[in-house]
């Protein structure tokens, strides 16, 4: 054990609840906490790619990770450059589903977390984000649809969806099709883009979070069971409740066979950017309705024309 002294209001409070034997706590406060990483001479001078620091054990190996530059250099026992990081993101980047985490190794404050628990730090279920919020509203989820979803919604009236979804607040940002569609790894799906450039988003509040699974897993059975989860998959998968993409951090969700709630929407994201809503469904009357974009003039609009809701598909 290296001499360590904490730097910050949130070390001393870790220390506390170390101290105290509270885990619970302790690992709450890491779901938030913002890690340095060290980055060795060679990489920081650009002579060899970033890699990830990693001590080995014997059981598996293990992501070192500090909870602050001063904890970093106790540690290390050396002056090193890092990069700061959530835990999100280290799952969203996470090189082997069979690797753990060591916060602060070799300190007197120290964890071995496995990749399970590290996932579900950085990735709660909408039921546990909603606890640990209750004031954050219904949440809303999209699905990107093909165009057999389309036409089986549309055209057949289907009102039940499987698959993968994902959380809408986390590309609220994004308006482009394109870069949408490559933000969720869909690029290559065909007709996902139009023709025209476009892509069709559904869209839909929650109702029985429960019902949304965190797909927690891997491609295979072994990299399933060092999570501790419950889905195998094709790579790209990631496994921890992520879509496949290091740059974005975006929650998905597994779903099977839910009922859309009234309200639900088919929308339209177009090459320019604007969203053009296509179709409601009516709960009361278990259809999807035609949305109509009326002319200039005939209902007050703001500068795009206005939506008014036409008959049953």
């Amino acid at each position: 054990m290296r001499e360590w002294e904490p730097s910050s209001p949130f070390e001393e409070g870790l220390g506390s609840a170390f101290a105290a034997g509270d885990l619970a706590l302790c690992l709450g406060m890491l779901r938030s906490a913002e890690f340095a990483l060290p980055i060795g001479p060679a990489a920081s001078a650009g002579q060899v790619p970033v890699a990830w620091p990693t001590v080995p054990g014997e059981d598996r190996t293990w992501i070192a990770a500090y909870t602050s530059e001063p904890a970093m250099r106790s540690g290390v026992g050396a002056v090193l450059e890092h990069r700061i990081v959530s835990m999100a993101e280290l799952a969203a980047g996470w090189p082997d589903l069979r690797w753990g985490l060591a916060v602060n190794p070799g300190l007197p404050v120290s964890f071995l977390l496995e990749p399970g628990t590290v996932a579900r730090l950085a990735v709660p279920s909408l039921a546990q984000d909603l606890l640990a919020e209750p004031g954050s509203g219904i949440p809303v989820v999209q699905k990107l649809l093909r165009p057999a979803d389309l036409y089986a919604f549309l055209a057949d009236g289907v009102s039940r969806v499987s698959g993968y979804c994902h959380h809408a607040l986390d590309v609220a940002h994004i308006a482009t099709p394109t870069v949408l569609a490559d933000a969720l790894g869909h690029t290559e799906q065909e007709g996902v883009v139009t023709e025209e450039g476009s892509v069709n988003i559904l869209r839909w509040r929650v109702a029985g979070p429960h019902l949304y699974r965190t797909p927690y897993g891997g491609t295979d059975e072994e990299t399933m069971a060092a999570v501790a989860g419950w889905v195998i998959e094709e790579p790209p998968f990631v496994g921890m409740g992520l879509v496949p993409n290091v740059d974005q951090l975006i929650r998905e969700y597994k779903v099977d066979g839910v009922g859309l709630p009234h309200g639900a929407e088919i929308r339209e994201l177009t090459a320019s950017g604007v969203e053009r809503r296509r179709a409601v469904y009516d709960g009361d009357l278990e259809r999807w309705m035609l949305v109509q974009v009326l002319p200039y003039g005939e209902a007050a609009g703001d500068g795009a024309g206005a939506y008014a809701q036409g008959g049953p598909v």
